[in-house]
């Protein structure tokens, strides 16, 4: 099941989380009620758990979606929009401040202030 989920998240939330950020008016719209409607279905599957796995420690799921975590805030920031309202999504929020702080992947993770300027970069191509 957690490669289906690994999946989902890359073929309907990648996507559209992607174009909800970058595109405009209906495209735009249409893109991040699509992000919301991927994002509710994740919050779903992790219906309280620590981690996807459910267990204390991370697993492939983790893993596999942990994009969601850093690069969604981070492309939130640059679009001006706020993807994970921890209100909406309270599992996400929780599970991306556990596993954002794992030292593992913290220590793997390039510096925020890059990323923020590469995509505000990207931005102005689009």
């Amino acid at each position: 099941m957690a490669r289906f989920w690994a999946r989902f998240a890359e073929e309907k939330l990648l996507e559209a989380a992607w174009t909800s950020i970058w595109s405009k008016g209906e495209q735009k719209e249409r893109a991040e009620k699509e992000t919301l409607e991927a994002l509710e279905k994740i919050e779903e599957q992790l219906n309280g758990k620590t981690y996807f796995g459910g267990d204390d420690k991370i697993g492939y799921l983790d893993i596999a979606i942990g994009w969601i975590s850093y690069w969604l805030p981070i492309w939130g920031e640059v679009g001006s929009s706020e993807i994970l309202d921890p209100k909406k999504f309270p599992g996400i929020s929780a599970w991306k401040t556990r596993f954002l702080d794992h030292p593992v992947i913290r220590d793997s993770l390039p510096p925020r202030d890059k990323m923020l300027e590469y995509f505000h970069k990207r931005s102005q191509e689009w």
